[in-house]
């Protein structure tokens, strides 16, 4: 069934592994995203193979990584199939190496994801043809395979997940804006807690601020 907007814009919220729409950055920018007037819609991955978290000396098992990246895309596509302005490829091609074109009467769309969830999220933007602006929370290394036009990234400098220096380039190449917090790690946290608090704050003010730029944009 399609899913019918009561907005003019739709707001895809794509977690992380474990890191669900509860969870302070995805739950904060949904809140604002709903605030400015967007629908929101929770993709749900069901159960997907577990992933350790790299420490060192064990790196990080990018195998199963891409293992999760391509299951998840999966079901996210097919709980994404109906979104107006989508046109929905065969998932042959669920590496969203190609896409076609969005419907012209498509709404606005924003993605918001976190770690895994910014490939995703890429991914299957990519793949219906769309161009949506993303808030890329703690994007992995995956995530820049593919179109990040009108994005702003989150990383944190004790990140385990990707190093600073790739979330950079892949950043720079890319041309997204890329917003770095000292000593933070995947969840853009730190081991004072007022650190993180003040963390999420400035994480979303900007979000705020990038998910206004749209009611900005459509006063004359």
């Amino acid at each position: 069934m399609e899913h019918k907007l009561h907005t003019d814009g739709l707001a895809v919220i794509f977690p992380g592994l474990g890191y669900g729409a509860d969870r302070p950055l995805l739950y904060y920018a949904g809140k604002l995203a709903r605030t400015a007037g967007y629908e929101l819609i929770t993709v749900s991955y069901g159960e997907l193979p577990r992933v350790e978290r790299p420490v060192p000396g064990k790196p990080l098992d990018t195998e199963r990584l891409e293992e999760c990246f391509r299951l998840a895309l999966e079901r996210a596509a097919h709980q994404l199939a109906a979104v107006p302005g989508a046109v929905q490829l065969p998932w042959a091609d669920a590496d969203g190496t190609a896409g076609v074109g969005a419907g012209a009467d498509g709404p606005d769309i924003l993605l918001i994801s976190k770690s895994i969830g910014t490939a995703v999220g890429a991914a299957w933007a990519a793949s219906c043809g769309l161009s949506p602006r993303q808030l890329l929370y703690t994007p992995v290394s995956r995530t820049f395979d593919f179109p990040l036009a009108r994005s702003i990234a989150f990383h944190g400098t004790a990140d385990p997940w990707l190093g600073n220096g790739e979330c950079t380039a892949g950043c720079r190449d890319a041309g997204v804006p890329l917003y770095t917090f000292e000593g933070a790690n995947h969840s853009l946290e730190c081991a004072d807690v007022q650190e993180s608090i003040r963390n999420l704050a400035q994480a979303m003010r900007l979000t705020g601020e990038f998910i206004t730029e749209r009611a900005e944009a459509a006063v004359p």
